[in-house]
């Protein structure tokens, strides 16, 4: 890479002259590279990997999250070893689920109510009529703590009853599917008992 000071006699130049080379700026250095047009062999592999990018997308788009979901998705992206948001969780974790060949079925609209000294409910939606699970901790890294729950058919939701809480404590909780052919999950959800 060649560094550049006053390139073309000004202070700063971007963009293209004809298809020979270009200006820009690259992790705040000045640079000037010869053009070259990006290679796209769009072999097989490459085409399933962008299907599965714009399933993924199109799923988080299509998903009735409520603000909850979103905020849950953010503190699960914040415990990825690398930085990202909450959508870009979301979507390596389907990329993640259909690469293994597991499906990715979404769990959504979470609602917590009736929090106590020792509790709370925790309502949430998902085709998935079997084989969820809430897990629990007082550390957003470690939830080891497995609660069952209550499906409705009619409307399609989960219903987790928490009982046995420390009074006055911060817990956080995700639900997931323990189906082995399917890898459906929240975010990781917030809730302090009184």
């Amino acid at each position: 890479m060649a560094k550049v000071k006053g390139p073309l006699f000004s202070l700063e130049a971007s963009g293209k002259i004809a298809d020979s080379i270009v200006y820009l700026k690259w992790k705040g250095i000045t640079d000037v590279r010869s053009y070259v047009i990006p290679a796209n062999p769009r072999t097989e592999k490459q085409q399933s990997q962008r299907t599965k990018m714009t399933e993924a997308v199109d799923l988080w788009h299509s998903t009735a999250f409520n603000d909850l979901d979103f905020e849950a998705w953010d503190l699960f992206a914040s415990i990825m070893p690398t930085p990202m948001s909450g959508f870009n969780a979301f979507i390596k974790s389907y990329i993640d689920a259909k690469v293994a060949g597991k499906n990715f079925t979404p769990i959504y609209t979470g609602t917590i109510s009736n929090v106590t000294s020792t509790g709370f409910t925790f309502t949430i939606k998902t085709d998935l009529s079997a084989d969820v699970k809430l897990y629990i901790g007082t550390s957003k890294t470690i939830l080891g703590t497995e609660v069952s729950g209550t499906y409705n058919t009619g409307t399609k939701t989960w219903t987790f009853t928490v009982t046995g809480l420390a009074s006055g404590t911060k817990y956080f909780f995700e639900v997931k599917s323990t189906d082995p052919d399917d890898k459906g999950r929240t975010g990781i959800y917030i809730v302090k008992t009184t």
